[in-house]
């Protein structure tokens, strides 16, 4: 991680712990449920000696559950995926990162600023889809006292 990002991967881990935290509260109170990894992504690995070629963004993003609507399961369903999107655009900033910290003498500033602004603004997505989500559990949490 560079200190050139906006953000950092602290602030997405603290909105998206708060919206889990509420989530895991909510599950404990629901019927068992067979214990599932928390996430299919990797965690981005250190920084190789070498850039990345290019970095791929990931989407489409998903849509939380309608907290309205939505079932146990739903809520469940939509929780994982968004985290694991939210990985995923983690590990795409943190690959712009490696681009900057690997790029050559031959790489403009205007170039490095671009791969910043990318990376920012992975990361401002994964905020509003934390966001979103966090909304709509509530929703569903005042539709379903004692969840």
């Amino acid at each position: 991680m560079t200190a050139k990002s906006k953000y950092g991967l602290a602030l997405i881990a603290v909105i998206v712990a708060a919206g889990i935290a509420g989530f895991v509260v909510w599950q404990k109170s629901a019927a068992p449920v067979k214990q599932v990894p928390a996430a299919t992504v990797s965690p981005p690995s250190a920084p190789s000696a070498t850039p990345p070629a290019d970095c791929l963004l990931p989407g489409p993003a998903p849509v939380p559950p309608d907290g309205g609507s939505a079932t146990d399961a739903d809520m469940k369903l939509g929780h994982d995926t968004i985290q694991n999107f939210v990985l995923s655009l983690e590990a795409y900033q943190a690959c712009r990162n490696a681009q900057i910290d690997h790029a050559g003498a031959n790489v403009s500033e205007k170039q490095k600023q671009a791969w910043i602004d990318d990376g920012n603004a992975a990361i401002d997505q994964a905020n509003a889809l934390a966001s979103a989500f966090s909304v709509q559990l509530k929703i569903f949490k005042a539709r379903n006292p004692g969840h």
